[in-house]
């Protein structure tokens, strides 16, 4: 596994690549939280390839870090490169709308940022 964070005007753009494990997208999720603290930033656009769909997450307490998500203003877009990873996308958004988090799950790139944008804007 491995990821990049590359700031952009407006939102942090964050790439994962190989992610197997729970565990992996834990750390990884440690990893955009910092890079977050550092960038100051609220807004995300999150592209995951070459990974595994996980959707155990509710056991590892990814809650826990949507419920963090709810008391701030920020904003999370997820995309995938595979029908499968976009699934497990739409059920980490399910369970952060449960938390009063916004993150949403898209199919391509520039509705993703059309949202981070309109969201930006309010």
């Amino acid at each position: 596994m491995h990821y990049t964070f590359k700031p952009r005007q407006d939102h942090l753009r964050a790439e994962l690549f190989g992610r197997q494990t729970v565990e992996e997208t834990l750390k990884f999720v440690d990893a955009l939280v910092e890079e977050a603290r550092a960038n100051s930033a609220s807004r995300f656009l999150v592209w995951v390839r070459n990974s595994r769909p996980i959707f155990k997450m509710d056991q590892y307490k990814i809650s826990d870090s949507f419920k963090q998500l709810a008391g701030r203003d920020l904003r999370v877009a997820l995309l995938a490169d595979s029908e499968e990873v976009r699934a497990s996308h739409q059920y980490i958004e399910v369970l952060a709308a449960q938390q009063g988090a916004k993150v949403r799950s898209f199919s391509d790139e520039p509705r993703a940022l059309s949202w981070l944008a309109a969201q930006s804007q309010e």
